[in-house]
């Protein structure tokens, strides 16, 4: 309660005192005002921000400064009723058209200015001066230059004030208050030089001396500061009007006013729209810059999840392989059991019988004991780059599958008279390849072909080394070409294919090699062909 009414008698004072200096500076105590009116701009800022509760201070602030101009009684409580009611209206018609008061978008601006232009001051302006005719303070004859006269004072008042002070309400714990004011005394020292000191003559020249920096530093400050140096515009042209010096003084008061407002609507102009223009850029750029953000990193989120996906089916992969490997070490060792078995229970188990379980037992224990460290190994390499053998880490990738592709009858073919060395991560060289070899296997234990084959070539191209792998399965349907690299696409659904092998091969070799891969179809099959740079880092 005591905070409203602190509101209420805080707008009325600021209305009667922005509205008494606005008349003597630019029309000399008539209570009709060409030039700007910043009482009204002040009234309706308060009104859109505060609400209905602070009506009643626009209410005092226009009876009182009525009054004291020397308005009758009747005439005084009828135009400060039609003040308040045009606030009132201004809130419900704000709210009905979900205009935001931070001005956060042009479209706020806009609907602003809309009002103002079109709605609240004609509202005003054309009962205001009713009142005025009725109760014979003006002639019918200037009715129409006073109905012009009020609309453009009080639409200059609120084009001036109202945004200054709602941007001001909305963003002042944001501001820099030192900044600002050393900014804005710098700006206002400025003017006072050009219009009053120097009292250039040339309203041409001066806008162009004052309208760039204004336009610059709302660009670069903010609105803040661009309509706040429109009201320091204002006030310190008015004074040079009230001196009549400078490029508003001329023989005709009303030219001079006129010369006034336009230079001042310039500026308003301006500000309103090109500063509300580079603030929604800005609000674009930052929003954007946010959503991207966000959307790397779901990105980068569901990559991991595939990427452990991937890593889970190659796991799967060598659990196969190991159980493979194990399957026939086993065998033995239940032999070797059995045939154990068998001489004790003849009485035949002598030293001899003895030392053939321990050692031929533990000769298919350690061949078992490898395939897990093998295995083991192949999963704990490092993640980081180093330099390593390309042929060497090939060749470790063949010794664990070796035995499974031969089993399938598949011959892996890998000569090469030179040894290639690269700088990379050798621990992701091997899931490529491992991925391909895969890939490969189930392509070629699709077809019918007798004598199947896996060729690994390796060539050296001087700024990279290309790896190609290359099937004799017949190829790839050309249909689907184009998709193997995609993410869940499969073409082994029947086998419980994921469609991450070929599409975690392609992100490793990207981001973890800096390499490419492409396939081509020959006239055997598929040739995987990988693009490694020598440097790649």
């Amino acid at each position: 309660m005591i905070r409203t009414s602190l509101l209420v008698f805080l707008l009325a004072f600021l209305y009667y005192i922005s509205g008494t200096l606005s008349l003597n500076l630019l029309s000399g105590n008539s209570i009709i005002n060409v030039g700007l009116f910043a009482a009204e701009g002040i009234a309706l800022a308060f009104a859109l921000y505060f609400g209905k509760k602070v009506l009643p201070g626009i209410f005092l602030g226009q009876f009182f400064l009525a009054l004291d101009n020397e308005i009758s009684f009747a005439a005084s409580l009828s135009i400060a009723l039609i003040n308040t009611a045009e606030a009132y209206l201004a809130v419900v018609l704000f709210k009905k058209f979900h205009l935001r008061v931070s001005l956060e978008k042009f479209r706020d601006i806009f609907g602003l200015v809309l009002l103002i232009f079109f709605v609240l001051q004609p509202v005003s302006a054309l009962l205001s001066n009713t009142v005025l005719l009725v109760t014979h303070h003006i002639s019918i004859e200037k009715f129409p230059l006073y109905l012009f006269s009020w609309w453009f004072g009080n639409v200059m008042g609120q084009l001036v004030f109202t945004p200054f002070l709602l941007l001001l309400f909305t963003n002042f714990q944001k501001i820099q208050w030192k900044e600002f004011f050393l900014c804005s005394g710098l700006f206002g020292a400025y003017l006072y030089i050009l219009q009053i000191v120097f009292g250039i003559e040339n309203s041409f020249l001066l806008l162009s001396l004052t309208l760039p920096v204004v336009a610059l530093t709302s660009a670069y400050k903010g609105l803040v500061y661009g309509t706040f140096f429109n009201v320091l515009v204002a006030l310190v042209a008015s004074y040079a009007v009230y001196l009549d010096i400078g490029a508003f003084a001329v023989h005709n008061h009303i030219d001079n006013v006129i010369n006034y407002n336009l230079f001042v609507l310039v500026h308003v102009s301006v500000i309103l729209t090109i500063g509300m223009l580079i603030e929604e850029r800005k609000r674009y750029t930052k929003t954007l810059e946010e959503t991207i953000g966000t959307e790397v990193k779901k990105i980068q989120e569901q990559q991991l999840l595939l990427y452990q996906q991937s890593r889970l089916a190659q796991m799967g992969e060598m659990i196969s392989m190991i159980a493979h490997q194990w399957r026939q070490p086993l065998n033995n060792l239940a032999l070797i059991n059995q045939l154990t078995i068998s001489k004790y229970a003849k009485g035949k188990l002598d030293d001899k019988a003895i030392e053939y379980f321990k050692s031929h037992s533990k000769k298919q224990i350690d061949l078992m004991s490898d395939t897990i460290d093998n295995f083991r190994n192949f999963f704990k390499k490092e993640d980081k780059a180093c330099i390593f053998s390309l042929n060497g880490a090939i060749k470790e990738v063949l010794s664990i599958t070796a035995d499974i592709f031969k089993n399938e009858g598949i011959f892996i073919e890998f000569n090469t008279a030179q040894d290639y060395a690269l700088f990379a991560n050798p621990n992701a060289l091997s899931q490529v390849l491992l991925n391909i070899l895969n890939n490969a296997k189930d392509a070629l234990l699709q077809t019918t072909q007798n004598k199947k084959k896996i060729v690994i070539t390796l060539e050296d191209t001087g700024a990279e080394l290309l790896l190609a792998i290359q099937d004799n399965a017949g190829g790839i349907d050309e249909a689907i070409k184009e998709k193997i690299f995609d993410p869940y696409f499969s073409t082994k659904q029947e086998k419980n294919g994921t469609g991450l092998g070929l599409y975690m091969t392609k992100m490793v070799l990207q981001e973890q090699l800096h390499a490419t891969i492409e396939v081509f179809n020959t006239h055997e099959g598929a040739n995987f062909v990988i693009r490694l740079p020598k440097g790649a880092k």
